[in-house]
């Protein structure tokens, strides 16, 4: 759902950028008197052309974040049950002075690694379930579109 919300915001920034460049270009134009020309170009720059993407590419797109973030998690994965608090670190811990120090570091490492590791897979699960419900609703505008 974030990824939904991020890519709403990226497409309308600079749409909205775009639509007061124009305006700013129409004002100059017009050397600060307004004529019913400028006044039409006001109107008529606010309607603009959009890149046609499709669905292909949006499928490319979310495969290759997913497998991105699957190497993420696998990596993380491989990390967090290596940094794990071992018999080693334990004697490391008892023998040497300021062992409670070396072992409250590995813990926190660990702790950092099994936080990331979560992140990652609730990213995971959210590219999933955005992944179903576009395929869903490309299911049903294709159904719509033979209908009509």
């Amino acid at each position: 759902m974030l990824h939904s919300h991020f890519s709403v915001m990226i497409f309308f920034i600079p749409l909205l950028c775009y639509t007061q460049l124009s305006y700013a270009n129409s004002m100059l134009a017009t050397n600060g008197k307004m004529s019913d020309r400028a006044q039409q170009n006001q109107h008529s720059d606010f309607i603009t052309s959009l890149p046609h993407v499709t669905t292909i590419e949006v499928l490319q797109q979310i495969s290759s974040a997913r497998s991105a973030l699957s190497r993420r998690k696998a990596a993380l994965s491989k990390t967090e049950k290596e940094s794990g608090f071992t018999a080693k670190d334990s004697a490391i811990s008892i023998i040497l002075p300021g062992g409670m120090l070396y072992a409250a570091i590995i813990k926190l490492r660990h702790t950092r690694i099994k936080n990331q590791l979560h992140s990652v897979t609730r990213q995971l699960n959210e590219l999933n379930q955005d992944l179903i419900a576009f395929r869903s609703s490309h299911i049903n505008n294709t159904l719509l579109a033979t209908l009509h």
